[in-house]
This record gives C-alpha cells, sequence and structure tokens, in this order.
C-alpha cells in the first residue's frame, strides 16, 4: 500500500509499544534503570560494550521491529522502530547503535523478499545481531570497486575476503556481505550474500581487531576475514549481480532511520542545555533569561525540531511516495545530520568548560552524546556522498512536471498508520524528485490562507523564492562527471529548502494534533522557518519569537523530550 494512511491515529495503533517502550527503559538518571547516564558514561570511558543494556533490550524484544510483519516480526509502519531508535539513543547512542545494526543488516533481505528474507527473519527476530559487510579498507564510500569475491558454484558459495570497518563485524551471528561475482567491473559485477556463523566453518574467518573511535567507543567497531568461507547457495541474496542496485534501494530506507540516531543524542543535547539554562544564574537572572542565551537555546530547539520533521517526513514518505526515495532518503540523511552537528557545535560554546568534563552535572553525557552523534553522521554515505546523490537528481528535480497535489502531500504528514513497508516500489532514480519540495510554493500559499504569523509567513516566503532561484541556478548547471563546489553548495542549499517544506506540511497537516507548550501558537514554525532562512543568508531568530520558542521549550522539558511528536511520550 502505498499513497493512502489507513484510517485511525497513530498513537492508537503503533504506537503504544513504543510508549511501553520508553516506560522500559526508564529515567536514565537512576543508576538502576536499563540505561543509567552514570553507567552509560562509566563504559563509554572504558570503551566497553554495552552488553547489559543489549541484552535488556533483546529481552524486550525491539529487534522484533525490525522484522516485516509478512515475516513474522512487528514491523508494520517504520515510525515505531525509528522512534524506539530515538528513545535508546535519548539515553545511549552506543546502545542504540550497537543494536539497530541488525535492522541495517537485514534490510537487503526485507528489499528481496521471499524464501531469503524468511531465512533472514529468523536469525533477526531471535536478537542474534546482523551486520553490513559494505566497506573494505581502503574503499571509503566507494562500495563499486570491492575486492571481497563470491564465487559460485554447485556445491554453494564461496567468500574470500576481508570486511572493514563494520559494526558488529565480531558479535554479529550473520552478514549481508557486499561480494565480486564478476571481476569485470560495471553495475551488475556485485552480488549480495548472507553468511550466517551458524553454519559455515568457524575455521574459515578471523576477526581484525576493534576499531578506536572518537564516539560510540564501545561499539563493535571492527573487521572480518573470510579465508573460503562456504555457504549454501540458497544464501544468495537477490539476483546475481543486482549487489549494488539492493544496497542502493536499502539505503533508501536505512538514512532516514539513522535519523533517529542523531535526534536522540539532540534531545538529550538540548535537554542538558535547557536545565543548565534555567538553574544557572548570572548577574542576579536564570541564564534562560538573558537574551543572548535564550537565542542561543531557540536556535538549539529549532534545530532539533527540524530535524525531527524532517525525519518524520523521510520514515512517512517511504511508505507513502516510496518512488521519489532516492533523493528524499539523501536529502533527510545529509540535513538530519548537519544540522545536529550544528546544534552540538552551538551548545558546546553555550555550556562551555562543562562540554569538555565528565562527571560534573551531565556534562560527561554532554559530551558523549556530541562525540556519538558525529560517528552517525558517516552512517549509510556521509554528507559528500547525500549531496552527491542530490546533484545527480537536478535533472530529475528541474523537469516540468504537473504541479504536486497539495492535500496528498499533507496526507503523507497527516496522523495514520501504515499497514507493511512497500520495499517493491523502491526506484534507483526519481522521476520528478520530491513533490514534498515541489510543493513548497504552493504550502506556502496555503500556509497565509491558514493565518499564519508574519513570524513565520516572512521567512517561508524567503525561501521559497530561494528555491525558485535554485530550480533555474540547477537547471543551467552543466552536467560533469564529477561535480564542481557549485553543485554542492546548491545541492546542500535544497536540503535546506527541503526542510523548509516539511517544517510548513507538519505545521499544516498536523494541527490540532500537536500538544503540550509548543501547541500554542506557531512560534515553533516561526523558529524553525527563520533558523533555515539564516542558513540561506537571511536573519537570525528575532527575540519575540526566540523568547516564545525558549519559554515553550523550558516547560516541555519535564516531560524528558522537546517534540512536536507528543503522542509517543511515554
Amino acid at each position: 500500500m502505498t499513497g493512502t494512511l489507513l484510517p485511525g491515529t497513530v498513537a492508537g495503533d503503533v504506537l503504544a509499544p513504543v510508549r511501553d517502550f520508553d516506560r522500559f527503559l526508564g529515567d536514565a538518571s537512576d543508576p538502576s534503570a536499563v540505561i543509567s547516564t552514570e553507567r552509560s558514561i562509566e563504559l563509554d570511558e572504558r570503551s566497553e560494550f554495552p552488553t547489559d543494556t543489549v541484552a535488556a533490550v533483546d529481552a524486550w524484544g525491539l529487534q522484533r521491529y525490525y522484522v516485516p510483519a509478512e515475516y513474522g516480526g512487528l514491523l508494520t509502519d517504520a515510525i515505531a522502530p525509528l522512534l524506539m531508535i530515538r528513545h535508546l539513543a535519548r539515553r545511549d547512542v552506543t546502545a542504540a547503535v550497537a543494536h539497530g545494526k541488525t535492522f541495517l543488516g537485514s534490510v537487503c533481505a526485507w528489499v528481496v523478499g521471499g524464501d531469503i528474507a524468511a531465512r533472514m527473519a529468523a536469525i533477526a527476530v531471535t536478537g542474534d545481531p546482523v551486520s553490513w559487510g559494505l566497506t573494505e579498507r581502503g574503499g571509503g564510500s566507494d562500495l563499486s570497486h570491492g575486492t571481497t569475491a563470491a564465487h559460485i558454484a554447485d556445491r554453494g558459495i564461496r567468500v574470500e575476503g576481508t570486511k572493514w570497518p563494520i559494526n558488529n563485524a565480531s558479535r554479529g551471528r550473520a552478514m549481508t556481505v557486499l561480494a565480486r561475482t564478476d571481476q569485470r567491473h560495471g553495475p551488475r559485477s556485485l552480488s549480495l550474500v548472507l553468511v550466517d556463523k551458524h553454519e559455515i566453518d568457524a575455521a574459515t574467518i578471523t576477526y581484525e581487531r576493534k576499531v578506536a573511535t572518537h564516539g560510540i567507543r564501545g561499539a563493535d567497531i571492527s573487521g572480518i576475514r573470510f579465508r573460503s568461507t562456504t555457504v549454501d547457495s540458497a544464501n544468495l541474496v537477490g539476483p546475481v549481480g543486482h549487489g549494488l542496485e539492493i544496497v542502493l534501494k536499502s539505503l533508501q530506507l536505512t538514512r532516514p532511520l539513522t535519523t533517529g540516531l542523531s535526534l536522540g543524542a539532540a534531545d538529550q543535547g538540548l535537554a542538558i542545555a535547557l536545565e543548565f539554562a534555567d538553574t544557572r544564574r548570572l548577574y542576579g537572572r536564570r541564564l534562560a533569561e538573558l537574551p543572548g542565551a535564550r537565542r542561543v537555546l531557540a536556535e538549539a530547539v529549532a534545530d532539533t525540531l527540524l530535524a525531527e520533521v524532517v525525519m518524520f517526513a523521510g520514515v512517512r514518505s517511504a511508505h507513502e511516495t516510496p518512488a521519489e526515495m532516492s533523493l528524499v532518503s539523501a536529502l533527510v540523511k545529509f540535513l538530519g545530520a548537519e544540522t545536529v552537528d550544528l546544534l552540538f557545535r552551538d551548545l558546546t560554546h553555550f555550556v562551555g568548560a562543562r562540554s569538555q568534563l565528565v562527571g560534573v552535572a551531565g556534562a560527561g553525557a554532554f559530551q558523549k552524546a556530541a562525540r556519538d552523534n558525529r560517528v552517525v553522521g558517516i552512517f549509510d554515505g556521509n554528507s559528500i556522498v547525500n549531496l552527491h546523490v542530490i546533484v545527480n537528481e537536478f535533472g530529475n528535480m528541474t523537469r516540468d512536471g504537473n504541479p504536486p497535489d497539495l492535500d496528498a502531500v499533507l496526507a503523507v504528514l497527516r496522523p495514520g498508520y501504515a499497514d507493511r513497508l512497500p520495499t517493491s516500489a523502491l526506484r534507483l532514480v526519481s522521476r520528478h524528485g520530491s513533490s514534498m519540495l515541489r510543493a513548497l510554493p504552493g504550502l506556502v500559499d496555503m500556509l497565509e490562507a491558514k493565518g499564519a504569523s508574519v513570524a513565520a509567513l516572512a521567512p517561508a516566503r524567503r525561501i521559497a523564492a530561494d528555491y525558485r532561484a535554485l530550480l533555474d541556478e540547477a537547471a543551467d548547471l552543466p552536467r560533469q562527471s564529477q561535480p564542481d563546489p557549485l553543485a554542492f553548495h546548491l545541492a546542500e542549499r535544497f536540503a535546506l529548502t527541503f526542510g523548509a517544506a516539511c517544517a510548513v506540511a507538519f505545521w499544516l497537516a498536523r494541527r490540532g494534533s500537536i500538544h503540550g507548550p509548543l501547541s500554542r501558537d506557531d512560534a515553533w514554525l516561526a523558529a524553525v522557518l527563520q533558523r533555515l532562512s539564516f542558513r540561506l543568508g537571511g536573519d537570525p531568530i528575532d527575540n519575540d519569537v526566540a523568547y516564545a520558542v525558549t519559554e515553550a521549550a523550558l516547560e516541555a522539558r519535564t516531560s524528558g523530550v522537546v517534540t512536536l511528536l507528543s503522542d509517543w511520550l511515554g
């Protein structure tokens, strides 16, 4: 099913287990909770894997939400596992990365479907980790020139080579390995093979030691070497030679989902900054009352809410407009990761020396979340890779087409639920880019008709004008095999305008369904749009908006997180 949300509210149909999971994890300030801040910092300082946490999450059954319902799991609407990963990451990004990798490792099987998906489901649903063997030493993000080989014969598939660095390479039970099945380089030279360690000769694999990392220090980032490792011929994931195509389609699903990791980190960083501002006194006043501090907090709130609406639009688009996900997934991943990086850069200066300390009023948690988030930015393609994807879609984005149906665009973000993830509808390239992005001018007109404030309308109009200019610039840009810096600059601006479209569409689609302090007016929308306008070269958030959104965030933080998706709180 695509294009139509099933009736009912999201909360009533798929979010009850999300809230249950939040309650299960408990209060991170409590040393006895499943995840405690104190314990997470201790493990991080020792670069130790969060074994007890992952085991507890397995026992609860989070992994069942990584497996589509048609293969025996509980995955219907992808918003559920995404929000669960967010809950996990706002307590400890390392634990979320370690556990969530199973979805990334198994997603190629969901894209292919059939018997291999059923075999993968039987592994993943147990809680046994599944990793994704894509990268190799010296190859960077270029997957097309990997040297790991898979030799297919009547008696099975023999795998030779090394994958590095890989999350859960050592701890994982199984790995989806991208391997060369044709020595001639080309789009059909790579295939995917499921290597289940329970089914192979253990003597044919060795491990490369854990890599020391700046963030997610405790995660198992290591390598694996295959020496004539033989698996059954039924372990081929998809047709021979279709490995790269399947990976590229799978990334369209994993990129939006990894934004849950960044957003969880942002939740933690923002909560610490708000607590600091609300309790710190300077010049006889709360720090939060000083205009300069209030602006920094407002920008951080705006960044968090932007990342949230972009994340939500991305995962909802995977259900409703899957044929656009080649572009949408890159826009979401680039903008989400970059925005949260910006949040931490600004809040590091705001929190000051405490941002670099351990064991002082949440300072250790702040610097850990900041470090962990920097690693998330390179998962499933770093910023340059995602910008390159956007550049490659310029021709589709600027192609003349029928104006998008605004009601259909808004329907993507309205309350409702999806009954499955339509992986068969994914495409390698979009036809006309993103309908959400193309709808921006019409959405801004609708914003005015619905009585939005001048504070929100003014930046919305500036961004819509910038979008029209971007289309002209991109259309005039010469097509080159290697994009020049101007192309990447335009791609970044397209991502920012996409964020504006998501924010405006979210406000229009979900007015009345947002609860809490942020629902009182459109201050949150004004803050997000003014922040985006500033990043596009406009003015910063004005004082009135900064005051309103900061006060709302300070009030909302009593629930533990500042969010527009208030129905998913535990």
